[in-house]
């Protein structure tokens, strides 16, 4: 009994932080990174090349700090999205503890199976 308990449990873990990551999964991923201040694997969801990466590095630091000074992101919403095979817009509004809303829309394009933020 015990093992098949395992093993179901281990499953379900899988399945609930495993599955594909969605285009507004990348972008809500990207706003929580920043939340914690963790601006290199935010970087990671954007498409940039490795020339790039430095400058986004500096970019997310500075709004690091600001989104840190606002408390944080107190709730994200999908307030729309558009997905295509290699392509998807997604549309969100981001609400921080300090009350502030911030509305945006991302593009994303597919690379190598994952979703990544390009504007």
């Amino acid at each position: 009994m015990k093992k098949i308990l395992v093993v179901v449990t281990t499953a379900m873990l899988a399945v609930g932080c495993g599955g594909e990551m969605t285009p507004a999964k990348s972008v809500e991923a990207c706003w929580k990174l920043l939340s914690k201040g963790d601006v290199q694997k935010a970087v990671g969801l954007m498409d940039a090349k490795e020339d790039e990466r430095a400058l986004y590095v500096e970019l997310f630091g500075e709004q690091c700090g600001k989104l840190q000074a606002a408390g944080g992101v107190k709730e994200f919403e999908i307030t729309g999205t558009s997905e295509g095979a290699e392509d998807a817009t997604v549309d969100a509004v981001v609400r921080l503890r300090d009350g502030q809303e911030i509305e945006a829309s991302y593009q994303l394009i597919r690379r190598e199976g994952k979703w990544l933020i390009t504007e």
